[in-house]
This record gives structure tokens, C-alpha cells and sequence, in this order.
């Protein structure tokens, strides 16, 4: 034995064992920072560690087999003895060791002291597996209605498990981008936030079904859990197997399932098979925004009521869809919205009290009845509703981005910027805050954080139109007519909204070009509710102002409350015709707070209205009441941002003319333009060149020198506009944005 211990020390296989002990503890500490960085597993650091200990016995078998001479690495047998230069390769190991000591030493240091290790590896938090993104199922079956089966089946468990208030669940928007994905599970986890993954298939054979669910660790593709369910196919079926893999998921992550989330979870909706495909396809179509798919949902809600008059889900979806046709595309007029969905949701919560959506859409239907008529306490009744609808499902988007709605109509910006960050935590790919949120930044003048937000709408949503409108609404009121324009246009090919190219249009009345404003609405035709409407506006765009004014005023009549708008259009109408009384009568109709005796409260939403009030007294010799709501005006319009989807334009230039101040006037504009306001087209709705509230300034030759720069600036946009035209191709036009 001691022969063979000194054969080992006359080799250097101890000093070898050594060296490489103290280099595989480097190599294995740094891989333990540096692996996780790049992704890698728990179980690939293991196989990392495995084959740096397995190289340890290769090292000490290479240490004995060969000896290292100044000729080169020989066979340990072939070498001479007396010549053999160990002693000093000894020595030399010896140094190395040490040297290797200190590098080991300060890496120890390194990571541990500096808490390196703690910043690059954190621990996998446990709320992290609480997290959970349903990836879209899939369909084993050849026919392509069965896909449509499987997405229900998604959609429903995903409800379900969203009302469990212990988890994190990704809302169907986000995870419906992965259908079809080439990205690895870990990848989605990361752009989703999640800790876990269920993903599942659904096969349809027959009168019976299979259903297979497994849920996934996505920081190590582990398997939590997973089932196979073979059933006969029913609506009561599927539903207790949506309860029982909302069940297990609880228990395989340990949350929390209160008593009261058990009982949601066990509700069977309806038992009617037929309705429960409808109602899933009419969610499906729900989701997609578009007016073709929207009028389809209303239909497909309707025929599932028809068959199951007790299904509260079908309910709550119907008032979505009219509220949504209402709200997003002008479809249909306020009163019926209003009537089918109240009649819905009383239906629905009387069905089923505990249900979120219908708690969270009567806070929508509430909102959308304040704004018709901007009395009572419709805000405050909207947001008890969405809270309750979030003590019920706190996954619940929809509530979250509704509710951030009304407290921006609030005013409480903050509060609403805040609600829909929460919204994109569990949807991040929503398309409602990508919509609204920029314009909650506008409001603050943070214009270029809104143009970032448009552009990454258009980019997630590359075939949404409302993404492409909303862009060219925020590069109109930036003065960049020629851009919204060419974005506008987009929106416009891609909606099935007759309205859909409105977002063109206060760039088409700054060119003048008003057959082209003719063109873009040609298509809503008798029978849509807003072609009264039209009407009226093609008379303005005549300078019937007289005419204009008449044609709204006999569409709203008999209507009990008729919508703020159109008061706004006969009010504008009348002004522009000289009829300051019939102006007065429905300005005051629209703001009845202005007529009253005390102050009223001024804010951004109704300054506007209130500078138009203030002219409209001023024409019929109210002079001091006039003034006073003027200033009360400009100290408002004083805390706004010039320009952006939240600017107000030149109103401090308007008022400061009413007023006479001249020169304050001409050095309010000066500031305008060179902030980039280019029209009062996107705050007032008409052309400078018709302005009565600057007439005072018209024969000031500073006036007409900044007019015919302005003039002069349209001009330019609007041939860009014309050559994008000729040519086709609008892609120039658009790529000013991303360049920006």
C-alpha cells in the first residue's frame, strides 16, 4: 500500500486530484450563476455537475497512464526513470494549486458576499406556481367544428379557474396568440408571467368525449399534474369535468379553494348541449371587437337564451354585445342598447348573483348611461359593480379595464392608469388597454409614451382596425395629418365598419376635401343610426349650417334622453348659423350646470363646451357672465397639454381673443405652432379659416403671417397624402412613426 501511495505522489496523481478538485469547484460555482442566466434547467445544471465530477476521474486516470517529458506526453511505461522530470512538473503543480486557491477564494467572494448569487439566481417564488396560463386546447379530430369545441371547452375552464381568487390566470386574449406557437413553454411562461402551463386536447367521438389536461412547472417542463377524462358527451358532463381539473389544479399548486369558489366552480350553467355550443361560439366572436362579429355574437346569445331561458352566462353575453355595438362602432341606437341589456342582466344576476361578468357588464351599462346624459350617480353605481365583479373573479379583465374607463371619466387618471396595468397583468395582450391606456398618457402630454403604446397596439394586433384608427386619432391631434392619413387608411381596409374610416376624417377637412369625407361614410346608409346624423354633417360640410342644425334637431325628436353628442352638433350648428338662442337652448341642454346662477365645475371633458357657452352669451349681450366663465376657462385649459389625443389645441388663444387681449393672443399661437399644432380640426372640430372666436385677430398682420405658415404646412401634408395616393403605397407615410 505504501509502494502504491508513493507511486501515486512520484506520478503528481495526488497534485493532479487536487489541482482539478480546486477548477471543478470554480467551474460548478460559476455555472450555478451563469446557467440559469441563459435559461437552463434545474436538471441541466445536474447534468452539467455530472460531467465535470466525470472528468475528474478521467484527469486522475490520464495523471497515472501518461507523463508529461520534454519531448511531449509519452506512455508512463515508455519513459526512462532517471530521466523523467516529475519532481519538477511536482513543483510547478504545486504553484498552480496555489494560484487556483486564490481564484477559488475570490470567487467564493464574489458570489456570496457581493450577494451576486442572490441577484441572478432568485429563488422561484411559490406565488410563481399559483400562476397560470390555459394554453389554447387542441382538437384530435379532422373536423374543423370540433376546434370550436375544444376553444369553448378552453374558454369555460379558464373562467373557472379565473374565479379561484388564490391563482393568476392569463385571460383567453393572451393565451388564444399561442395557438399553433413554435415557442417553448418556458418562453411563453416568461412573456406571460406565469410559473405554470395546462395545456390540453379534446377529442369528439360520437356521443362521447376525452379530455386531456396536464399542467406544467415551466421553470423545469416537469409535470405537476395531469388526467385523462373519457365521458359521454353532455353539457353536465363537461361541466363537472371543468370542476374537477379547476379542483385538482387547486390542490396540485396547494391554493387555497374557499367554501364559496366551491360552489361556483360546481354550477352547471345550463344542460341544454346546443346552447352551450352557441353560447362558446358567440364568446369566441365577442372577443374579436369587430362589428361583423359582434352583430354574429348577439345572434348566437339570442338562439342560446332561446333554448335554455335560464342560462345567466348567455344573458351576460348578450349585454356585452349591444353594449359593445353601442360603444365601439355606433351601431345601434343608446335606447335599445340600454333596454336589451338592462333586461339582460336583471335576468342574469337573478339567475346567478355570483356571476362576474354580469356584475362587471352592469358596471359597463351603468358608465354608457352616465355619459348619455352626464346626470345622477351612474359613475358611482359603475364602480360598486366592478368591485364586486373583482371580489368575485379577480382575474376578470374585462372589470379591471371598465372600471380604469370610469375612473378616467372621473378624472382620476392615476387611479386609471393603475386598473389597467392590473388588466395586462392577466391579460398582457389585451386589446382594450393597448386602446384606451395611451389616451390616459395623452392626457398627462406624455405623447411620445402614447405614440409608443399605438405603434405596439398596431404590432400585437396587426389585423385589429381600431388599433390603426386610435393611431391616426393621436397623429391628427399631433398635427401630423398626413401620417394619420395613411394609418387611418389601414384601419379603414381592414374594418367591416362603414364607420370605419372616421379617423381620416379631421385630416380630410383640414385639405378641404370634403368628397372625400362623402366617400368614406358611403356606406351608411338608411337604417343605420347615424345616418340622420350624416345628414346633418353634410349640410355643415355645405355651410348649412341652418339646414345641418334642423336635420339632427328632427332626428332626435321624441327621443327621451337623447345622446350628448348630437346636443353638441345642434348647439355647434346653431352657433355657426347665427341662432344664438336655439345654441343657448341646447348647449344648456348638454351642460345644464352652465345655466345655473353658482360656478360651475370646469374640467378637461366639458372646457370646450363651456368656451362655446361663454361665445354663444357673449353674441346675446350677456357680456360679464360671459367673461367670467371665459377666465374660469382659461385656468382650466392652462393645466392641459397643448397637443396630442388630449390636447386642447389653441383655446387659451381662443378665449384670450374673445377676451381682446390681442397680443396675448398672438404669443399664445406663436407657442402653439411651434409645439407642433398645425389645425383646430382635432379639438374643435372645424378649420381655423371658420373660427369665430378668432375674428378678432383676422386683421392682424402677425395673425395672418402664422395662418399662412399653417396654411403653408397643410399644404406639404396634403401633397404627401396625394402622391401616397397615386402611387399606392402608403408605407412611407407610415414608417414616420416607427422613425420618430
Amino acid at each position: 500500500m505504501t509502494s502504491f501511495v508513493s507511486e501515486l505522489k512520484r506520478r503528481n496523481v495526488l497534485r493532479i486530484a487536487a489541482a482539478y478538485a480546486v477548477v471543478a469547484w470554480i467551474i460548478i460555482e460559476a455555472g450555478s450563476v451563469l446557467l440559469p442566466t441563459f435559461g437552463a434547467s434545474e436538471s441541466a445544471f445536474q447534468t452539467y455537475v455530472v460531467v465535470v465530477v466525470a472528468g475528474f476521474l478521467v484527469s486522475l486516470v490520464f495523471a497515472w497512464v501518461f507523463e508529461v517529458t520534454p519531448e511531449g506526453v509519452k506512455l508512463e511505461k515508455n519513459v526512462d526513470r532517471s530521466a523523467s522530470i516529475t519532481p519538477k512538473t511536482g513543483r510547478k503543480l504545486d504553484f498552480s494549486i496555489i494560484g487556483l486557491l486564490v481564484i477559488a477564494l475570490a470567487v467564493s467572494v464574489t458570489l456570496n458576499v457581493t450577494g451576486m448569487r442572490d441577484v441572478d439566481v432568485p429563488p422561484v417564488a411559490a406565488v410563481d406556481r399559483l400562476s397560470i396560463a390555459v394554453l389554447p386546447f387542441t382538437s384530435r379530430s379532422t373536423d374543423p367544428e370540433n376546434q370550436l369545441f375544444a376553444d369553448g371547452i378552453h374558454d369555460d375552464l379558464l373562467t373557472r379557474l379565473a374565479n379561484i381568487a388564490a391563482l393568476k390566470v392569463i385571460s383567453r386574449t393572451s393565451v388564444m396568440e399561442y395557438r399553433d406557437t413554435a415557442k417553448n413553454l418556458r418562453e411563453i411562461a416568461d412573456e406571460l408571467g406565469v410559473g405554470t402551463v395546462l395545456e390540453g386536447a379534446v377529442q369528439r367521438v360520437g356521443d362521447n368525449v376525452r379530455i386531456n389536461a396536464q399542467l406544467i412547472d415551466a421553470s423545469t417542463d416537469d409535470h405537476i399534474w395531469a388526467k385523462t377524462y373519457d365521458r359521454q358527451l353532455s353539457a353536465v358532463n363537461l361541466f363537472a369535468i371543468q370542476s374537477e381539473i379547476s379542483e385538482e389544479i387547486t390542490r396540485a399548486l396547494k391554493a387555497t379553494l374557499t367554501n364559496d369558489e366551491q360552489l361556483r366552480l360546481a354550477n352547471i350553467p345550463t344542460d341544454s348541449l346546443a346552447a352551450y355550443n352557441l353560447y362558446t361560439q358567440g364568446r369566441d366572436n365577442l372577443y374579436k371587437r369587430r362589428l361583423d362579429t359582434l352583430l354574429t355574437a348577439r345572434d348566437q346569445f339570442e338562439e342560446a337564451i332561446a333554448l335554455d331561458p335560464d342560462y345567466a352566462e348567455a344573458y351576460s353575453g348578450l349585454a356585452d354585445s349591444v353594449l359593445l355595438l353601442l360603444n365601439n362602432h355606433q351601431a345601434i341606437s343608446a335606447d335599445e342598447a340600454f333596454d336589451v341589456a338592462e333586461t339582460a342582466l336583471d335576468k342574469a344576476l337573478a339567475l346567478n348573483p355570483d356571476l362576474a361578468d354580469a356584475h362587471a357588464s352592469l358596471g359597463l351599462l351603468k358608465h354608457k348611461m352616465w355619459e348619455e346624459t352626464r346626470t345622477g350617480d351612474g359613475l358611482e353605481e359603475a364602480e360598486a359593480c366592478f368591485v364586486s365583479a373583482l371580489e368575485l373573479n379577480p382575474n376578470n379583465a374585462s372589470a379591471y379595464m371598465w372600471f380604469a374607463s370610469t375612473r378616467g371619466t372621473q378624472q382620476r387618471i392615476e387611479e386609471a392608469i393603475e386598473l389597467y396595468h392590473k388588466s395586462l397583468q392577466v391579460d398582457p395582450l389585451g386589446k382594450i388597454p393597448y386602446a384606451n391606456l395611451p389616451g390616459l398618457y395623452a392626457l398627462r402630454g406624455q405623447n411620445d409614451d402614447a405614440l409608443d403604446l399605438y405603434v405596439k397596439a398596431v404590432e400585437i394586433h396587426p389585423e385589429w382596425p381600431t388599433a390603426y384608427q386610435n393611431l391616426a386619432q393621436h397623429l391628427q391631434a399631433l398635427g401630423r395629418m398626413d401620417e394619420a392619413v395613411a394609418w387611418g387608411m389601414k384601419g379603414q381596409e381592414l374594418s367591416t365598419d362603414p364607420l370605419g374610416g372616421a379617423s381620416m376624417v379631421g385630416a380630410y377637412i383640414e385639405f378641404g376635401e370634403y368628397e372625400k369625407i362623402l366617400d368614406v361614410f358611403s356606406g351608411v346608409t338608411t337604417g343605420h343610426p347615424m345616418y340622420e346624423y350624416g345628414l346633418g354633417m353634410e349640410k355643415a360640410l355645405q355651410a348649412d349650417f341652418a339646414g345641418a342644425a334642423e336635420t339632427v334637431e328632427n332626428a332626435i325628436e321624441g327621443v327621451e334622453n337623447p345622446r350628448q353628442f348630437s346636443l353638441t352638433l345642434i348647439a355647434g350648428f346653431s352657433m355657426f348659423a347665427g341662432d344664438f338662442e336655439k345654441a343657448r337652448k341646447y348647449a344648456e341642454l348638454r351642460n345644464p350646470e352652465f345655466a345655473e346662477d353658482a360656478d360651475p365645475e370646469i374640467d378637461a371633458f366639458n372646457v370646450a363646451n363651456l368656451i362655446r357657452y361663454a361665445f354663444i352669451l357673449r353674441n346675446l349681450g350677456e357680456n360679464r357672465r360671459s367673461d367670467k366663465l371665459l377666465e374660469m376657462a382659461l385656468n382650466v385649459v392652462r393645466t392641459l397639454p397643448r397637443v396630442g389625443l388630449g390636447g386642447h389645441g389653441i383655446r387659451d388663444v381662443q378665449i384670450l381673443a374673445l377676451q381682446g387681449r390681442t397680443f396675448q393672443a398672438l404669443a399664445a399661437l406663436r407657442e402653439a405652432i411651434d409645439e407642433g399644432f398645425r389645425g383646430t380640426v382635432a379639438s374643435n372640430g372645424w378649420p381655423l379659416s371658420i373660427d369665430p372666436y378668432l375674428d378678432s385677430l383676422r386683421s392682424e398682420r402677425e395673425f395672418q403671417a402664422m395662418i399662412s405658415e399653417l396654411d403653408e404646412a397643410v399644404a406639404e401634408m396634403q401633397q404627401r397624402v396625394a402622391r401616397a395616393e397615386q402611387s399606392g403605397n402608403w408605407d412611407e407615410l407610415r414608417a414616420l412613426v416607427e422613425s420618430s
